[in-house]
C-alpha cells in the first residue's frame, strides 16, 4: 500500500509555495524523518520528511513548480529498506555535491546569488550543515579584512616600486 506524501498546511497568510528542491529521486530509498523535499513560500522554507521507512516510488511535482498547501507531491512504497544500497547512493551524492545541492535558506541563497560566492566555501550552522543568513553574513564579514589588507599591501608595494 503506498503512502501519499503531501505538502505541509500553509500558514494563513501564505497562498502557496515553491518546491524549490528534491533530497530524493524517484526509486531512492528513504528511512524515516529523511528530508525529501523543501518548499520555498515568501515567508519561510517548509521541509517534508519521510513518513517511514520505504521507497520513494514517484515524485508527482517537479522542483520549480508552485503549489498549494496539501498539494500531493510523491507516492511512497512502505518498508522496503534498501539499506545495502544507501552507503553507495550517499558517497555518489558527496562526490558529485554541485552549489545547487547545498541545503540553504532563500536569504542566504540570495545573499549568496548577490554577492557571486561560492556557496561550497560557507561553513553552514544550521540543521545538517544547512547555510543560513547570518553564516553568509559571516563568511562575507571574514572576507572583507582579508581584501582590505591585500589591498593595503598592493598600495604599499605599488608605492615602494614607483620610489625606486
Amino acid at each position: 500500500m503506498k503512502i501519499e506524501i503531501k505538502a505541509p498546511a500553509f500558514p494563513e497568510s501564505v497562498a502557496d509555495g515553491e518546491v524549490s528542491l528534491w533530497h530524493k529521486q524517484e526509486g531512492d530509498f528513504v528511512a524515516r524523518d529523511e528530508l525529501l523535499v523543501e518548499i520555498e513560500t515568501d515567508k519561510v522554507v517548509m521541509e517534508v520528511v519521510a513518513p517511514e521507512d520505504g521507497r520513494l516510488d514517484r515524485i508527482l511535482v517537479a522542483a520549480g513548480s508552485t503549489i498549494e498547501s496539501d498539494a500531493l507531491l510523491a507516492e511512497l512504497t512502505p518498508g522496503a529498506s534498501g539499506a545495502a544500497e544507501r552507503p553507495t547512493e550517499v558517497a555518489q551524492a558527496t562526490a558529485s555535491g554541485t552549489e545547487k545541492d547545498i541545503p540553504m535558506g532563500p536569504a542566504a541563497r540570495q545573499l549568496i546569488e548577490a554577492n557571486g560566492l561560492d556557496a561550497t566555501a560557507i561553513n553552514g550552522t544550521g540543521k545538517d550543515g544547512r547555510i543560513n543568513k547570518e553564516d553568509v553574513v559571516a563568511f562575507i564579514a571574514a572576507q572583507q579584512p582579508l581584501t582590505a589588507a591585500s589591498s593595503s599591501a598592493d598600495v604599499a608595494l605599488s608605492a615602494s616600486a614607483s620610489a625606486s
